[in-house]
């Protein structure tokens, strides 16, 4: 049984194309917005060590959870610009899961890091609120593992379709 695909016209064909141009550029603004944060965060990341040196106030703590949850936020970008790439690299289909998976095992790590942080060092001053942040890292922990299966289930779909 043969399928007939049917006859595009050349409207069709032309939104289509201006349509795919059009992504491709909004793509290339996006990744030249992404590089320049991920520099000012990098920035504010070294930048916070620095505040150590200079501020008596400013305690080790402090500096290292600000600067852990930029330099997270700072990989997310780089992960972010990975997809993209993978993106231009794929012909402008997205027939690639596997870095969106990644970014937000990232973003639910980094997540996670920062309440530990948090909560290790005195930032909560609420009973309540040690208990939110208790369930919210529960939940993190989930995600993350149903992430991780997510990538586990699609490489090996892609291990055995190339098989």
């Amino acid at each position: 049984m043969s399928t007939v695909t049917p006859k595009r016209s050349a409207l069709d064909i032309w939104l289509q194309s201006s349509y795919l141009s059009v992504q491709r550029w909004l793509y290339g603004f996006v990744t030249i917005a992404l590089m320049i944060a991920a520099a000012l965060v990098l920035f504010d990341a070294f930048k916070s060590f620095t505040d150590l040196l200079h501020h008596e106030g400013t305690t080790i703590s402090h500096v290292a959870l600000i600067a852990v949850d930029r330099l997270l936020l700072a990989l997310m970008f780089l992960e972010i610009m990975h997809t993209i790439q993978i993106i231009f690299g794929e012909e402008f289909h997205l027939s690639c899961v596997e870095p969106f998976l990644m970014v937000g095992i990232i973003a639910f790590i980094r997540r996670m890091l920062i309440i530990t942080l948090e909560i290790s060092h005195g930032a909560t001053g609420k009973h309540v609120s040690f208990d939110n942040l208790m369930i919210e890292m529960g939940v993190l922990g989930g995600l993350v593992l149903a992430f991780v299966l997510a990538v586990v289930l699609l490489r090996r779909y892609r291990s055995s379709k190339a098989a």
